[in-house]
């Protein structure tokens, strides 16, 4: 199979970038939204890698953002990277290599943002049914936390997924897991920081989350950990 690798001119020469769009999203957010900002080479960069345009949501945050902070940083969408705040790109997220031909077709999942319990939110690839994800090819799906499973978000796409989390309904997404003083506890941390909760989140034990213990882990960390005790319980 022959791949067609795109130039980063040829990726943004588009008639109709969706930039404006998204920024237009931004002002009218009803939730707390921060924009970090991305060097030009890093932006370049990850729209290379990831072989998208401009005329995409996905393509217009990689290109022109380090990413985006939603509701005091509780939420962290995926851009073009900024690791002075310890934010991974889209391509770093996805483990793509530095050259897109060695991309060998494309990914299952994509994950295009995550929160600070560790909760991934991924655009389902071409076959979910193949990767064991809900929903269908190109919607988003969540890797909850409280119940270490994956369901599909009923809000669509990714675009429609950015103007959903910004539209000031986290809250009742999230009802049950926020704590009194989390937008301070949340603010505080580096963004490839989460927040391990103690008892667990899928346990009784940890339903009240008042009552737990918590304390910030690498959000790596917490990915991995989630991922060992989904496949414990699937066993």
């Amino acid at each position: 199979m022959v791949i067609l690798i795109r130039s980063v001119a040829e990726l943004t020469d588009v008639p109709t970038p969706a930039w404006p769009a998204v920024r237009e999203v931004f002002a009218d957010a009803r939730a707390p939204v921060e924009v970090l900002p991305v060097s030009p080479d890093a932006g370049a960069s990850a729209l290379y890698r990831l072989q998208v345009t401009t005329r995409s949501v996905l393509g217009a945050l990689a290109f022109h953002t380090g990413g985006v902070l939603v509701d005091h940083g509780w939420v962290r969408v995926l851009g073009g990277g900024h690791p002075g705040r310890g934010l991974p790109g889209l391509p770093d997220a996805a483990g793509f290599p530095d050259d897109p031909a060695q991309v060998n077709g494309p990914p299952p999942a994509l994950l295009v943002g995550y929160d600070v319990l560790g909760g991934r939110f991924e655009i389902n690839g071409h076959d979910p049914a193949a990767t064991g994800r809900p929903g269908d090819p190109g919607q988003l799906c969540y890797f909850a936390p409280d119940t270490l499973e994956w369901e599909p978000l009923t809000v669509g796409g990714h675009a429609a997924w950015l103007e959903w989390l910004v539209s000031g309904h986290l809250g009742r997404f999230y009802e049950g897991l926020r704590w009194n003083g989390w937008e301070d506890d949340v603010a505080a941390l580096p963004l490839d920081h989460g927040i391990a909760v103690y008892p667990f989140l899928f346990t009784e034990e940890g339903s009240d989350i008042d009552a737990t213990t918590r304390r910030p882990a690498p959000i790596a960390e917490l990915f991995s950990w989630q991922n060992e005790m989904a496949a414990r319980f699937a066993r």
